[in-house]
């Protein structure tokens, strides 16, 4: 019998591309969902070996909080987290913990559906790839608090306003950011800060793009 797979992906394209390449590698999708509240409700009424969650799924539940609710439902269910993030940290700054041997993936690393059939066939043993918050270099190095600085800064927030959101001084905004900068081999230049370089590696880890760069 083929593994019943969930797809549960946002973007309609995204979807129904996944589905495809899943059906041709002799997978089974019990269901497809655009959104947390239709997969959960989906969910109940299927029969899922493993589900297939995207990290970010617009405003609401996060991609966690899903497959927490699904292990909650069912704790043998294998999970298979596929994003843009390369750090799930980079979503949000309160991020649920990751449920247990879970699979984590980039879509830039899917270079072959090769790659996502061997996560799914992993998750479905119950293997862990490896744990979703390895240090590493680069983001992998940086704190809690550090990765929360970089995406104040990616969205433009000033020292001041970031000094009022997190109830420290302006002083200490100007120490985190260089600090971030360091941890990221980042260096200043007359034609470009170090705010722009953070904000620019900020959007290439989360998938997306600056306005430079569109």
């Amino acid at each position: 019998m083929p593994l019943r797979i969930a797809v549960i992906e946002d973007d309609a394209l995204t979807r129904l591309t996944l589905v495809a390449a899943l059906n041709q590698q002799g997978f089974e999708v019990s269901f497809q969902s655009g959104s947390a509240s239709d997969a959960v409700r989906q969910f109940d009424n299927a029969s899922v070996d493993v589900a297939l969650i995207d990290l970010h799924l617009g405003q609401g539940p996060t991609g966690v909080d899903l497959a927490r609710a699904f292990r909650r439902k069912r704790p043998g269910v294998g999970l298979v987290f596929l994003t843009s993030f390369d750090d799930p940290r980079l979503l949000s700054e309160n991020l649920p913990i990751f449920p247990s041997n879970a699979q984590y993936l980039t879509k830039k690393s899917v270079t072959d559906i090769s790659i996502l059939a061997k996560a799914v066939n992993e998750a479905a043993l119950g293997k862990a790839r490896k744990p979703v918050r390895q240090p590493q270099q680069g983001l992998g190095a940086l704190t809690d608090g550090q990765i929360e600085i970089m995406r104040l800064v990616a969205q433009g927030l000033t020292n001041s306003e970031i000094a009022k959101r997190r109830f420290i001084t302006e002083k200490s905004v100007e120490l985190a950011v260089a600090r971030v900068a360091r941890a990221l081999g980042l260096v200043s230049s007359p034609e470009q800060n170090q705010r722009v370089h953070i904000a620019k590696v900020f959007f290439k880890a989360t998938g997306g793009s600056t306005r430079e760069d569109a």
